[in-house]
């Protein structure tokens, strides 16, 4: 009895010495403080500007609106000019001074708001060549006015359009090609229209598509391509009173399977994500269209395609 009273009373001593051990660590001075210090420590490391791996191939959605960072062979693209994209960037750290080029799926407001923010944030980061920008006909006012509005903030990147290749039919028009990663468009050759995109690396495609781009040229982009996962931005008619400005969610997963998509990121374009309750209504829509491959591309999600081996699985052509 003894014995086992020795122990009840060792066990006791034991828990009170962790239980004040615990207050003590907790309550001290100045806990706070390192409390604090350490989140803020961990969120300055993870909003680090970095520049994109040589081995990486991923795509990182930047904003609400639209915004999708690009990191491919060590170098990175922009889809979409958003509102908002340029402080996404940052906060996200993939905001640096060597960024490759901006890629627009239309001209719409939407996509091109964020011009000037992005040219002011690259030229901060201590870019001093221009930067280039690849768009639909009409792209020349909208940069030239970019540059005007950029041109009141301090050290800002001169914007460009870009010259491009030839259109190739079903080929597409190569935008850009650095021998290693390879960007092409779909489409979107009339003024006003929507064009897709097709970064090409190491075997593996990336598929870009805006809110207004056509299915078919997103059937034609993924033709040829062995393994292709997406981007894709589209809308949800049953959440807005079956009115959508967007290619409609149903359309975009249709495209995706004809092309072969492995895996995609639906990038919600209405109604805005940043709305609380749109989130679970925009899952719920998801949901229900018997879509595996596919999941919600809200700010921070990202898509890797270097862990992606499975090669897509094209329909046969007539």
């Amino acid at each position: 009895m003894k014995l086992r009273r020795d122990i009840i009373l060792f066990g006791a001593v034991a828990l009170a010495a962790l239980v004040g051990g615990w207050w003590l660590l907790t309550k001290r001075p100045g806990v706070a403080i390192d409390t604090f210090a350490d989140t803020y420590r961990r969120h300055e490391q993870a909003s680090r500007p970095r520049l994109p791996p040589a081995d990486a191939f991923r795509a990182t959605v930047c904003a609400s609106s639209p915004c999708v960072a690009i990191e491919a062979g060590g170098l990175s693209f922009i889809f979409g000019a958003g509102q908002g994209g340029a402080d996404g960037l940052r906060s996200l750290g993939l905001m640096h001074a060597s960024i490759d080029a901006i890629l627009l799926p239309d001209l719409s407001l939407q996509n091109t708001e964020g011009l000037s923010a992005l040219a002011a944030a690259s030229g901060a980061m201590g870019r001093t060549e221009q930067l280039k920008v690849y768009a639909p006909n009409g792209l020349v006012p909208i940069v030239d006015g970019a540059n005007l509005m950029a041109s009141t903030t301090q050290q800002p990147s001169r914007l460009v359009a870009g010259a491009e290749g030839e259109d190739q039919g079903l080929s597409g028009r190569l935008v850009f090609d650095s021998g290693v990663v390879a960007v092409r468009s779909f489409g979107g050759q009339d003024r006003g229209a929507s064009r897709v995109y097709r970064i090409d690396f190491e075997g593996k495609s990336m598929i870009l598509a805006g809110c207004q781009s056509k299915s078919a040229d997103v059937i034609t982009a993924a033709r040829g391509a062995r393994i292709t996962g997406g981007v894709m931005l589209a809308g949800a008619p049953r959440l807005l009173g079956g009115k959508s400005a967007c290619t409609d969610l149903g359309s975009v997963l249709s495209a995706a399977r004809q092309g072969g998509l492995a895996t995609l990121l639906v990038v919600p374009a209405d109604p805005s994500p940043e709305l609380p309750e749109a989130i679970p209504a925009w899952q719920e829509v998801l949901g229900s269209e018997n879509a595996p491959f596919a999941r919600l591309g809200l700010p921070g999600a990202s898509l890797d395609l270097i862990g992606l081996t499975v090669p897509a699985a094209k329909p046969e052509t007539p």
